[in-house]
Order: structure tokens, then sequence, then C-alpha cells
């Protein structure tokens, strides 16, 4: 093991056993102005970036398949790795908009392998019924059909043909319905936060215990709470310990995410910025941290938090890529492990020392099932 294995896990060790309490100097006021600041400078900003991207793949799909071409391919591919990297920068944010009409699994259905997305995708190609690409037919289609993850199928499986005839057609109808889908779902989100029938925005800022979303700004500061340690789930639980397995022997490289366009460490990385973001706070606003440091219940918290993201960035940006051949090879494979420590070093510690100060806790969360 490492030293820097070691050292993290004795640091995980120590946080473990700390001792904090409660936060009793946190009151309203203070989940208030967090709460705002990052709905203004870190969810909005996103979710609109994530919309902006998404619309630009819609019009780069549009265009390639009016004029199927390798440069057009590429462009195509370019864009997706956009919108891509905007949902990793907000996929972490998993409650209010998001959650009405199953628009985060419509979005990015990501089930352990992608045989089932290619199955779907294959089955919806071969029945080469028109009336299925009708645009509420198509909301009303399997999750795994509608996403982002079934673009990727469409741009780098084998098959990967647009065109006016045949099955390329068909890929060119099913590629354009994901894009306008994806275009459609961002932009409603946005305007859901910012106006609809419960403006998530406006809910947050001025919580109504009897009827509204949120009965307290501490309840807001709990979904934004959960959100960030759910974030590092997803990273220690799904995207990182199914692929590394217990050994070199048991590692299923077959398990990476976007392992067809071979972004799994660059989601890793981009997420736990994202997550790093909402702790630090962003456009000198602050952040879930500066709540940590006004408890004044466990001074050290705050310096461990920023030293683990920082540790745990240096690491999976110093990976080569991609994930599924870095944990086959030895030399690698090392890093990738110290990866998985890492994020789950910083889970353990939001979930049990960051949860107590900030007087929160996690409960259920979207990786516990269904």
């Amino acid at each position: 093991m490492s030293s820097l294995r070691v050292g993290f896990a004795a640091a995980l060790a120590m946080a473990l056993c700390a001792g904090s309490t409660a936060a009793e100097g946190l009151g309203e006021p203070d989940y208030a102005e967090v709460n705002a600041a990052i709905v203004e400078q870190h969810v909005l900003p996103r979710y609109e970036a994530l919309a902006e991207a998404a619309g630009a793949l819609d019009t780069a799909a549009a265009a390639h398949c009016a004029k199927p071409d390798g440069d057009g391919l590429e462009e195509l591919r370019r864009h997706y790795h956009h919108t891509m990297d905007a949902w990793m920068g907000i996929q972490h944010v998993q409650f209010g908009p998001i959650e009405l009409f199953q628009r985060g699994y419509r979005l990015y259905f990501w089930p352990r392998g992608q045989g089932r997305i290619a199955g779907a995708v294959d089955e919806l190609l071969a029945a080469r019924d028109e009336s299925r690409f009708a645009d509420e037919a198509f909301r009303k289609a399997s999750v795994a059909t509608q996403g982002l993850p079934a673009m990727e199928q469409l741009l780098y499986s084998e098959a990967r043909v647009f065109g006016a005839s045949g099955e390329a057609l068909w890929r060119c109808r099913l590629l354009t319905a994901i894009s306008a889908n994806l275009r459609d779902m961002t932009v409603e989100i946005v305007a859901d936060w910012q106006g609809g029938r419960v403006a998530f925005a406006r809910s947050m800022a001025e919580p109504e215990p009897e009827t509204g979303y949120f009965g307290s700004h501490k309840d807001g500061t709990l979904e934004l709470f959960k959100s960030f340690y759910t974030g590092l789930q997803l990273i220690a639980d799904a995207r990182l310990s199914p692929v590394v397995g217990q050994s070199l022997e048991t590692a299923r490289p077959r398990m990476a995410e976007t392992r067809l366009s071979e972004r799994s460490l660059r989601n890793v990385v981009l997420s736990l910025e994202a997550l790093q973001a909402l702790y630090l706070g962003e456009n000198d606003g602050p952040g879930l941290g500066v709540l940590v440091v006004e408890s004044g219940s466990d001074a050290k918290l705050d310096p461990l938090m920023r030293r683990a993201f920082e540790k745990t960035l240096a690491t999976a940006r110093g990976i080569a890529p991609p994930l599924g051949e870095a944990v086959k090879d030895p030399a690698r494979r090392t890093q990738v492990e110290t990866l998985r420590t890492q994020a789950t070093a910083m889970k353990q510690i939001v979930e049990t020392r960051m949860a107590t100060v900030l007087g929160l806790g996690v409960g259920f969360n979207a990786l516990d099932g269904d």
C-alpha cells in the first residue's frame, strides 16, 4: 500500500474516531444564506450550461443527419462530450425539477454494464416504427433509449453510420429524437427552478412549513447536503468499486461508466470538481463548507475536507485513461485503488462527521434503490 493510501486511511480512522457535536450555533439565517448562494452561483448556472450544451448538441445532430460525413460525426461527438461534461457538473443535484417526470433517469439512465442500453437501442431501431419517434411517444419510451447513454451507443458503437436510407436513416431518427428530448428537458429544468408551479429557487428562499416543498431553510440545506454525499457515494460505490473489484483478477473493465467513449475517469474528475465547488462555494459565494466553519464545533474538519479534495483530485487527474485498461494494468491499478480509498474515505467522513457538525442526516439517497 502506498504512503498516500496509508496517510489517507489514517486520516479516515482519526476522522471517524474524532468526537463531533451538533452545531448549536447554526440557525435558519445561516442555512438561508448558504442556500441562496448555492442556488444562484452553483445550481442555476450549471443547469443553464447543461441546457446550452444540449441545445448545441441538438443543432449538431440535425446538421449531421442532413449531411452525414466524417467531419460532422466528429463535431457531433465533440458536442456530446461537452454535454456530458455539463451533466457531470450538475448530476449531483438530485432534487427539485430533475425529480419531476423521471427527468433524471431520462437524461442519464445508467445500469451496471451497457448491455441493457444496447439492447433497448437495437430493439427500437429494428422496429422501424415512425410513430415511436414522435415527441410525446418518445417521452414515454424506455428510459434506456432517451438520454445520453443511448446517444453514446449510437455515436461510438461499431454501427455508427447515419444517413437518409436503410438502418442509417433510423439511426438518424433516434439520434435526433434523443437530442431534441435532451434539449427540451434541460430547458424545462431551468424554467422549473426559476418559475412554474413550484419555482424551486423561490421555494428554497421562502420555505413554507405547512404547504411548501421545503418546510424550512434547514430542509433546503439538507437536500444540498444529501446531494453532496450522494455525489461522493456515486463516485466511490458506482463509478469505481464495481470496476476495480477486489483484485486484478476480479476487475471488471466492462462495468466502467461511458466505456465506449472512454470518458470514465473524466467523469470522476468533473464530478469531484463539482462537489468541491459545492463545498467551497463559487464566485465568492459561500458553499457548504462555510457552515462547517460557522458551526464552531469541529475546527479540524474544514481543513481536512479541503486537503481531501486536493489529494483525491490529484490522484484522479494522474491516472492515464481509460479506466477499464487502468484496472487491469498493475502499474495504474494501484493509482485507481488509491482513488477508490480516498473517495470512500471522503464519503464516510461526510456521512459521519460532517452530518453531525451541520446538524443534518444523510437519510435516503438516490443509490439506496428504487
